[in-house]
C-alpha cells in the first residue's frame, strides 16, 4: 500500500467546507476527475450507501465511492474504486482561527500480486497525492472565494 497525507489551512466555518466536501453539487466544482453524480441518494454521504461517479481522468469511466465514517462536520471516510485500484480516503477537519485545517489521508493499493506494489508506489500513488493536493487547493478556492 502506498500512504499519504496532506492537510491545508481554509478560511472559512467548518460547515462550509463539509458541504464542499458532501454536497455532488458542489463536489464537481472541486474534483478534476468527476463530472458528477450517476445515483447519488439525497441524504448522501451515510456509511453503507454505494455512489457513483461519473470519471474523466484515464481510462476508467465510473468511480466507485462507499462511504464508511461520516461524523459531520468533522469526519469523512471513503472507500472508493476506480477500475483496479483501491482507495481508502479520510477527510478531516480541524478548528484553526477562524477557519479550519483539512487533512486529506490516504491508502492507494492495486490488489494484483507481484506488480500491485511497484504501480502502486511508481505510478498511483504518486498521482494520486497530485490528484489530492490539486483537490485540497481547489476546495480552498471554493470555500474562500464565497462559492
Amino acid at each position: 500500500m502506498y500512504a499519504f497525507d496532506t492537510s491545508i489551512e481554509i478560511a472559512a466555518p467548518a460547515e462550509r467546507v463539509w458541504r464542499a466536501l458532501c454536497d455532488p453539487a458542489e463536489v464537481v466544482q472541486w474534483d478534476t476527475g468527476v463530472s458528477g453524480p450517476i445515483d447519488p441518494p439525497p441524504n448522501y454521504p451515510r456509511p453503507g450507501q454505494h455512489v457513483r461517479w461519473r470519471y474523466t481522468n484515464g481510462p476508467f469511466r465510473v468511480l466507485h465511492d462507499r462511504p464508511k465514517e461520516v461524523v459531520a462536520p468533522r469526519k469523512l471516510r471513503s472507500l472508493l474504486s476506480l477500475g483496479p485500484l483501491r482507495f481508502d480516503e479520510t477527510y478531516t477537519l480541524e478548528p484553526q482561527g477562524d477557519g479550519v485545517l483539512l487533512t486529506a489521508a490516504m491508502l492507494v493499493w492495486l490488489p494484483v500480486p507481484l506488480a500491485g506494489p511497484l504501480i502502486e508506489r511508481w505510478y498511483a500513488g504518486p498521482a494520486a497525492r497530485a490528484t489530492v493536493g490539486a483537490s485540497l487547493r481547489a476546495i480552498k478556492r471554493l470555500c474562500e472565494d464565497g462559492g
